[in-house]
């Protein structure tokens, strides 16, 4: 890394400023500047004055202070912010729009591009320029009654200022604009970019590359990366992706899966790369942690967030044991929102040994939490309160902090305190609209914590590197971005943007700003790379044509080379070896003759849908956790539906009872909705806060019309054969293959000549029934056949949801259950019937006992699976399969 640009080395030498559009370039410069001092054989040197536009400005407005801006004070980055914000909303007054408020930043851009090019038009009061004159002059207002001004305003900071005696030099900006670059060249100004042959004589020679997609050429350009490092650990690279925010995520994965320190520099492991441009404060997980904290003390919250508060590293309340323990038990509950008082309430009475530690720290932190919701108060008392809050639920957590979390927090105490500050001029707010306020103040803060050195640099600037690096990589030039398309700000009008030469505003200023770019990067580096993405999903994507003419299409019987499973040299490697380390089979152990089956017949349900699945679930305990959702989940609607039927059979004891009440007008909707009735109260019982009135009644409705749906069906059995209710829900110990088990039949019905049909309800949606399957789908009722206490005369599964029953099984006399459809799948006499399942079900029972985990799931299993991360199998690859939604079977509890 080195200086490039002759004006840029001689106006440090001559202890001038230099001027630079970010702090990536004015580190990039101190180093390259560092480096030639070295270089030249120096021991000592004046530190160069080289700082950032928004810097520079500071710095003016700081000596205007003294003259033409006596008086004033300098509006803070929030209070500059609100102020836009009631100015977009007193200029779009009369207008109707959804959002009036969200146009602040809008709004103040085109204010800065209006000033910079000096742009005057006129507009009708309605038109978008109409509305940025009104919030300009509402503004101006507002500064002149505060006697403030903001640092950012270049019209007022450099009014009256003189020129500079010292050089200032700018340099690495796109065009500022015809108005300020006539201010500046008045102040004394020069700009780099006049000067012509400052550039090398020969320029990098650059080569184009092609992604599969973006990931692809994310995860090339972290590869060739590495391997310049690996080359010359001293190397400096930049690596420029244009939409780097959107693309934050894969390039963070792509680069460190591909840099590390400890392997390639024998370094402690340290990052090697750095991100250029700051992300919105609100997303640094200590920050959002904070605002989750203050949102819970300010109202409801959503179970996700909860959720994420209560597994935050970042708190000292409680232990994270604690913790954990409270958010499953709300996940049990269903609470799918809550605040400070329902968590106090579960945490003190939900699980008392489990959780004292946790509901003492709540109850010494409830004065904090309890804001006066409805009282009005300045913004600078409720940051107070905030500071309060954060302090008393150990915010920060335990554990010492890193330099950018520390960062991080400070960050936010300024950000506080700048909220403080807004007291004197805004009005009193509640406590939401408190919280609103300071949220979109973390939201709109962009923030970059300040990092070491690093070999790499991820940058979205376009603007000139101004430093020689040792390599460049370019991504994202693909023929629909690059160069951008045009986009003129929309509160201007368009033909005076492109009147002036606004680059953004016309097809001619991007495609100049890109060559401009491309030059730069030429000039800039020692090896250069242009990449693209060959596809975007299902879209394929061609280059750039600033790039060279575009590749041929490759033949179809083209032999294509084949692409390496993992770019790291020494996967490949150990791949190219083909030598396998000879491992024993891991097997659990076999499961005691005396001990029960865990969950009763789910261990051969599980079992035949995946071996692995019923490992992980019924040895390991890697169990589904509930996921809370507004009013009543699939879960609860199955066991109310269960408990409703439990009592109205209950009463009904049988067919003959069921056709003498049918006879009756009414009678049975009478019994039913009884029934329902009794269900929903016994369920919704249990719950922390009551369910809304109308959603219980829409619950009540539609069990009513399910259950009377059923019954009819049942009437239509009753005609074929009487029969009796002997079982409802009742738990039963037995024995499967040689092991104990408890088993709870939702419904035995048992016949005048003494055989039983066994029903189990479903609430979700019906699963094919083939009864000759080898690992059958609906195990369960395979099991109940076999554990069934008396002769059996048929099994079935009854599928309720609305609009539908569906029955699922299989019957000696298909008269027996008339709604029973006949098997598509092949079939087998009764007795043989009856003799194969017991063999499928004891089969699957010893295969569990001994242990056996293959990873072998059914067609479509793995559709409503949690654990593929567990077993990896690729889940895509499933075929799909009809699933049931309500929860999984456990009558063995």
């Amino acid at each position: 890394m080195s200086l490039i640009h002759s004006r840029i080395a001689t106006a440090l030498e001559q202890g001038g400023t230099l001027v630079v559009p970010s702090r990536q370039r004015e580190v990039a410069l101190r180093l390259a500047h560092t480096r030639a001092q070295l270089a030249a054989g120096a021991g000592a040197w004046p530190s160069p004055d080289i700082c950032t536009w928004s810097t520079w400005l500071e710095r003016c407005a700081e000596r205007a202070r003294r003259g033409s801006l006596g008086g004033r004070r300098r509006l803070g980055r929030g209070e500059e912010w609100l102020l836009w914000r009631e100015a977009a909303l007193e200029a779009c007054e009369g207008l109707t729009l959804m959002s009036p408020a969200s146009l602040g930043d809008a709004l103040h851009r085109a204010s800065l591009l209006q000033d910079a090019w000096g742009l005057r038009s006129s507009g009708a009061d309605g038109s978008e320029y109409g509305v940025l004159q009104r919030a300009r002059a509402a503004l101006a207002r507002r500064c002149r009654a505060l006697r403030a001004y903001s640092a950012r305003d270049w019209t007022v900071v450099l009014e009256e200022a003189r020129p500079t005696r010292s050089p200032l030099l700018f340099a690495g900006f796109p065009p500022l604009g015809g108005a300020l670059q006539a201010r500046l060249r008045a102040w004394g100004a020069s700009f780099a970019e006049d000067a012509a042959g400052t550039a090398p004589a020969e320029r990098a020679l650059p080569h184009v590359r092609s992604g599969a997609d973006r990931s692809d050429e994310l995860r090339l350009a972290a590869q060739w990366c590495r391997e310049r490092l690996e080359e010359d650990p001293a190397a400096r690279l930049l690596v420029v992706i244009p939409e780097l925010q959107q693309q934050r995520a894969s390039a963070v994965q792509a680069f460190e899966h591909a840099l590390h320190g400890r392997a390639l520099l024998a370094a402690p492991g340290d990052a090697l790369f750095a991100l250029e441009g700051g992300q919105a404060l609100s997303s640094y997980p200590l920050v959002a942690v904070a605002l989750s904290l203050l949102a819970l003390a300010s109202g409801p919250i959503s179970f996700s967030q909860a959720a994420a508060l209560l597994r935050s590293p970042y708190l000292s309340c409680g232990s994270q044991a604690e913790r954990a323990a409270l958010e499953l038990l709300l996940r049990e509950r269903n609470v799918h929102r809550t605040d400070f008082a329902l968590l106090r309430e579960v945490a003190r009475t939900g699980r008392p040994g489990l959780l004292a530690g946790l509901a003492a720290a709540l109850e010494v932190s409830a004065p904090a939490m309890d804001l006066p919701r409805a009282e009005r108060h300045g913004a600078g008392w409720w940051a107070r309160r905030y500071v309060e809050i954060l302090e008393v639920q150990g915010w920060c957590g335990t554990e010492p902090l890193g330099s950018q979390e520390l960062q991080q927090r400070d960050r936010f105490r300024e950000l506080l305190g700048e909220l403080d500050r807004l007291e004197a001029e805004g009005e009193p707010l509640r406590a939401a609209e408190a919280f609103e306020l300071l949220e979109a103040l973390a939201h709109q803060t962009a923030f970059e914590p300040e990092s070491a050195d690093v070999p790499v640099t991820l940058t979205a600037s376009l603007d000139d590197p101004l430093v020689a690096y040792e390599g460049i990589w370019v991504a994202g030039l693909g023929a629909e971005s690059w160069p951008a398309p045009p986009r003129p700000d929309p509160f201007l009008p368009i033909a005076a943007q492109r009147e002036l030469g606004c680059p953004a505003a016309s097809p001619q200023g991007q495609l100049l700003a890109g060559k401009r770019a491309m030059a730069a990067w030429e000039r800039c580096a020692a090896r250069l790379v242009y990449s693209w993405p060959a596809s975007d999903g299902e879209v394929r994507l061609e280059p750039s044509h600033l790039l060279g003419p575009a590749p041929e299409p490759k033949s179809r019987t083209e032999v294509r080379a084949p692409v390496p499973l993992c770019p790291d040299p020494l996967v490949q490697a150990l791949h190219r070896s083909a030598r396998r380390e000879a491992r024993p089979v891991e097997q659990p152990i076999a499961w005691p003759r005396a001990q029960h089956l865990p969950r009763g017949t789910r261990t051969v349900e599980l079992q035949s849908l995946c071996p692995f699945r019923a490992l992980a679930e019924l040895r390991l305990a890697a169990s589904p956790v509930a996921e809370p959702v507004p009013g009543i989940d699939a879960r609860e609607r199955g066991q109310i539906l269960h408990q409703a039927l439990e009592l109205l059979w209950g009463g009904l004891q049988g067919s003959r009872e069921l056709q003498a009440q049918s006879r009756e007008t009414g009678a049975l909707g009478v019994l039913v909705r009884s029934a329902v009735a009794r269900a929903l109260d016994a369920r919704l019982s249990r719950r922390i806060r009551p369910l809304a009135r109308v959603l219980r009644d829409n619950e009540q409705r539609r069990l009513e019309a399910l259950i009377l749906a059923l019954l009819r069906q049942d009437l239509a059995r009753a005609e074929a054969a009487d029969f009796t209710v002997s079982q409802l829900e009742q738990a039963q110990e037995a024995e499967l293959g040689g092991w104990p088990i408890r088993v709870r039949m939702d419904r035995v019905d048992r016949l005048e000549d003494g055989r039983l049909v066994i029903l189990d309800y479903k609430s979700g949606a019906a699963q094919p029934f083939s009864p000759l399957d080898e690992r059958p789908r609906q195990a369960q009722l395979l099991a109940y056949a076999t554990l069934a206490p008396a002769p059996l005369a048929a099994v079935a599964a009854v599928h309720l949801r609305a609009g539908e029953i569906r029955w699922r099984g299989a019957a000696a006399d298909p008269a027996l259950l008339p709604e029973l459809r006949p098997a598509r799948a092949a079939s087998a006499p009764w007795p043989e019937l009856l003799l194969h399942w017991r063999q499928v079900i004891e089969r699957l029972a010893g295969e569990f006992a001994a242990g056996v985990a293959h990873v072998q799931p059914l067609p479509g299993a793995c559709r409503n699976c949690h654990l593929p991360g567990l077993c990896r199998i690729a889940a895509a690859k499933q075929p799909p399969a009809e699933v049931e939604t309500e929860g999984p079977a456990n009558d063995g509890a």
